[in-house]
């Protein structure tokens, strides 16, 4: 089977993590290409079977720029004549089911965000107007896949565990870690997990919060720069983030919003006692709240900072959320997330 995949970058994100971990997964049986829209940085590590197409060089030629983009996706398409499309993210979803419909390639699109986040009434219109055409629509959470309605159309995949477990909690640093892009400050609560630190941050001097992720040259907004940082540390993107895990007693994950999210199925997977919020999208789907977790009211400070200092009083109460956390990453086994991607792209490929 001869399979294109459509994606903006394979840089940085979560979305594109899956993405790659996907790729390099179809390359093993089919003949895989990816349509990177936007190539400007570094892709995660793909597999030299996976032929790499840069969408973008078209844009070079003179007055290509005004094309727009779904007829670049287009030509792409006929020239690499597919039995399938696969494109993940709202932008890029609609953009490529419109040169599906041009071209009557069968689609697969896949939301990796909460259908609640803010984007351009513009993507919010031309989504509704051109998912109902994909073969398939593959969401990262039950609440989303409820919320589009579209029940024959629909299924969920949650994203899969693709560090090996790691269940010993002893020697852990008393450290409160999370993952969260600067520039992406705002879905990732990092204000608010300031506002909820700075709560308890005096009444527990042996204690650091640490955050990691990827620091752009974008300046951190009023709401973050100028709140108090006691024993905060910005630790930038790690290359080596499930040994970092290992060693964290607690992890949180404060968002407003989320998909199914990479960060919280890691900490899980590598033993933190995690906590995050009820926020729209999947985290809730992934925490059983007083069982492998614990669950804040979303954009709520004084409940984030309670359930923290809950976790640090009461180190039972980690251990027992720990080992829970790692029972629950057999429901995200890779193995499981890859034969359910393999069972859809037969299923469409084959009607």
């Amino acid at each position: 089977m001869k399979i294109l995949f459509f994606i903006n970058q394979l840089y940085g994100g979560g979305a594109e993590r899956v993405a790659t971990t996907l790729l390099n997964h179809f390359c093993e049986k089919h003949d895989t290409y990816v349509a990177v829209l936007d190539f400007n940085n570094i892709p995660y590590p793909l597999d030299t079977r996976v032929t790499i197409i840069n969408d973008r060089i078209k844009s070079k030629i003179k007055g290509a720029s005004r094309i727009p983009r779904f007829l670049k996706m287009a030509h792409t398409i006929k020239k690499i004549n597919p039995d399938i499309v696969i494109s993940f993210i709202t932008q890029t979803n609609v953009r490529a089911l419109a040169a599906s419909l041009l071209t009557h390639k069968k689609i697969i699109v896949s939301e990796r965000n909460s259908l609640n986040r803010k984007i351009p009434t513009k993507e919010i219109i031309l989504r509704k107007l051109l998912y109902p055409f994909a073969n398939k629509i593959v969401f990262v959470s039950a609440e989303d896949s409820r919320k589009f309605n579209r029940p024959q159309k629909s299924l969920v995949i949650y994203n899969p565990a693709t560090f090996e477990p790691y269940s010993n909690y002893d020697n852990r640093e008393k450290s409160i870690a999370t993952i969260g892009p600067n520039k992406r400050w705002r879905q990732k609560g990092l204000d608010i997990l300031m506002e909820a630190w700075e709560k308890i941050a005096e009444h527990n001097p042996n204690w650091n919060l640490e955050i990691y992720g990827r620091i752009s040259d974008i300046v951190l907004p009023d709401s973050i720069a100028h709140k108090k940082q006691t024993r905060v540390s910005w630790n930038g993107w790690c290359e080596n983030i499930a040994e970092i895990l290992r060693s964290k007693s607690i992890f949180v994950l404060a968002s407003r919003f989320e998909g199914c999210p990479n960060s919280l199925i890691e900490a899980m997977s590598q033993g933190c006692a995690c906590l995050a919020t009820n926020c729209d999208g999947g985290s809730k789907e992934i925490i059983d709240d007083g069982v492998n977790g614990l669950i804040a009211i979303s954009e709520d400070a004084d409940d984030i900072a309670t359930k923290l200092q809950m976790l640090i009083d009461n180190e039972e109460l980690r251990r027992r959320l720990s080992a829970g956390a790692i029972l629950k990453m057999k429901q995200f086994d890779k193995n499981a997330f890859f034969a359910k991607w393999d069972k859809l792209i037969e299923d469409v490929a084959g009607k």
